[in-house]
C-alpha cells in the first residue's frame, strides 16, 4: 500500500475518529474513504434503477382468460 503525505484538518480528523470509532488516524481515513465510495456506488445504483421503466398498472395473464 502506498504511503501518502497530506495535510488534514486535525479537528475534522479527531471528529471522524470519534464518529467512526476508529482508534488510529489511518483507520479513520480508510473508513471515511470506504464510506464515501460506498455512498457513491449506492447513489449510482439508485440512479440506474430510476432509469428502468416500470408498468404502474400490470395486468396478470389470467385476467384476460
Amino acid at each position: 500500500m502506498p504511503i501518502t503525505s497530506v495535510d488534514i484538518d486535525a479537528e475534522l480528523l479527531e471528529e471522524a475518529k470519534r464518529i467512526l470509532h476508529a482508534r488510529t488516524n489511518k483507520e479513520a481515513i480508510n473508513l471515511a474513504l470506504s464510506d464515501a465510495v460506498q455512498r457513491q456506488r449506492q447513489l449510482d445504483a439508485v440512479r440506474a434503477l430510476r432509469r428502468i421503466e416500470v408498468d404502474a398498472n400490470p395486468q396478470r395473464a389470467s385476467d384476460g382468460d
